[in-house]
């Protein structure tokens, strides 16, 4: 069987190569050592978001003013559920690649050189090789025995208390859902705010909504020890010790480049990731990296860009990455995203404003978006319910180079949560509807 590439990891990254290089006309063979779809479709993006749209929908009615309403979660037969949908997804996922004259083999993929990866007692050889091996959780020395997003994920039972050790992006979403869902949950994390990395002025409107939900957090504090003798108890550098039934820990993820014969090739790496161009090439000709393995931002539909990129490159085509426009997504309550870059040339549009959101309940966010001196649009920051559908409109606008007027001067339906955004626009030339700036 002549290959045109050999991609190692069947993720994101991985089958979405085998995909666009089957629709390019290539062969490609996906070796994946566990299950089609990778982290993210198995044991993350997918059902993550599953579980936070079952908090959502019990939380959406609890707090409806005049509406009273009990539930009771059977998660064995949630879990069931959730299961038969990731299985449709993922063999879904493997027919498609099939279906344009790739191939699939399961197995741990060792690279051998720069043509070969053996796996099951064969080597198959190829004109190029993708590393698509993605990230693992991140873990602190010395703590043993505590939950990862895999486990929490697959729990048989709402835990009546949950400790989440790290207040990033993972550790506020899963936090917030069971608390949503019945769970005492109390989050710790290391630096002086929740979600590093995030403006303080986003991320204010989740802190107050999380403490509407009774969640306790606490910030620039260390965890030097987790013990289990029955329940867990999480001990502090400052000497608070806080009892839960279990502990998450949610304290980042880091590039799987370990176990698959990396070292037998010897790209360059940039810290821990392996270093890429702008074709998605490493240092070694003909063996390129897409996804998490090969750098910032750690995005699942970063890597479907990326092995666009490399697929085309791979297929004769000259094709360069440019990530002007990578929108990231925090599933919080309410949700934050932001795209492309920031300027000091924007107004704050309250989510208050919007008669959508208020008939949702939901007064708490923010709908901004930047633009340069001529008013070309270069990113866009939202908070609010729903806000990971309307941050591609802006990525969009960011992509063609349209002014915010362009986007004003769009009709959006009323009464939508989109609005924000042509309102957003409106008023960095100041001409919002419903709301009068003072910037």
């Amino acid at each position: 069987m002549e290959l045109d590439s050999i991609i190692l990891g069947g993720g994101p990254g991985g089958y979405s190569t085998a995909i666009r290089l089957g629709q390019n006309g290539k062969k490609a063979l996906v070796i994946e050592e566990n299950k089609i779809g990778g982290e993210c479709l198995n044991y993350g993006c997918i059902p993550s978001k599953a579980i936070i749209e079952l908090a959502d929908a019990i939380s959406y009615l609890k707090e409806m003013p005049g509406v009273s309403s009990s539930v009771s979660i059977d998660m064995k037969k949630w879990q069931e559920w959730k299961w038969g949908m990731i299985n449709k997804l993922t063999s879904g996922v493997e027919k498609l690649v099939t279906s344009y004259g790739g191939e699939v083999v399961k197995g741990k993929g060792i690279i051998e050189n720069s043509n070969s990866i053996r796996v099951n007692n064969e080597t198959f050889d190829a004109k190029s090789l993708v590393i698509a091996t993605g990230s693992v959780p991140s873990k602190i020395k010395g703590i043993e025995d505590v939950f990862y997003n895999k486990d929490i994920l697959d729990a048989d039972h709402i835990p009546k208390s949950l400790v989440v050790i790290g207040g990033g992006y993972i550790g506020i979403e899963l936090g917030t859902a069971f608390s949503k869902l019945g769970s005492e949950v109390t989050i710790v994390e290391m630096m002086p705010n929740i979600l590093p990395g995030t403006d303080t002025d986003l991320s204010k409107f989740v802190e107050r909504r999380m403490n509407t939900l009774g969640i306790k957090t606490f910030v620039g504090a260390k965890v030097e020890k987790v013990t289990k003798s029955g329940e867990f108890s999480v001990s502090l550098a400052d000497g608070n010790v806080l009892k839960s039934e279990l502990v998450l820990m949610t304290v980042g993820r880091q590039p799987n480049t370990q176990g698959f014969g990396l070292e037998n090739i010897n790209p360059e790496m940039e810290g821990k990731f392996i270093k890429t161009d702008k074709r998605k090439m490493t240092s070694v000709k003909g063996v390129y990296a897409v996804g998490d393995v090969s750098g910032q931002p750690m995005l699942a539909h970063k890597a479907f860009y990326d092995a666009e990129i490399a697929s085309e490159n791979i297929s004769g085509k000259n094709s360069e990455v440019d990530y002007r426009a990578m929108p990231f997504v925090i599933y919080s309550d309410p949700e934050i995203v932001t795209t492309g870059s920031k300027t000091d040339k924007f107004n704050n549009i309250p989510l208050a404003t919007n008669g959508r959101a208020l008939g949702m309940n939901s007064n708490q966010g923010v709908f901004r978006i930047y633009v340069d001196n001529d008013y070309v649009i270069k990113g866009g920051a939202f908070v609010a319910p729903r806000a990971s559908e309307l941050i591609s409109e802006i990525s969009l606008a960011v992509e063609a180079g349209l002014t915010s007027k362009d986007l004003g001067m769009t009709v959006h339906p009323h009464p939508t949560l989109s609005e924000g955004a042509k309102e957003a626009a409106e008023a960095t030339y100041g001409k919002s509807l419903h709301y009068k700036s003072s910037r």
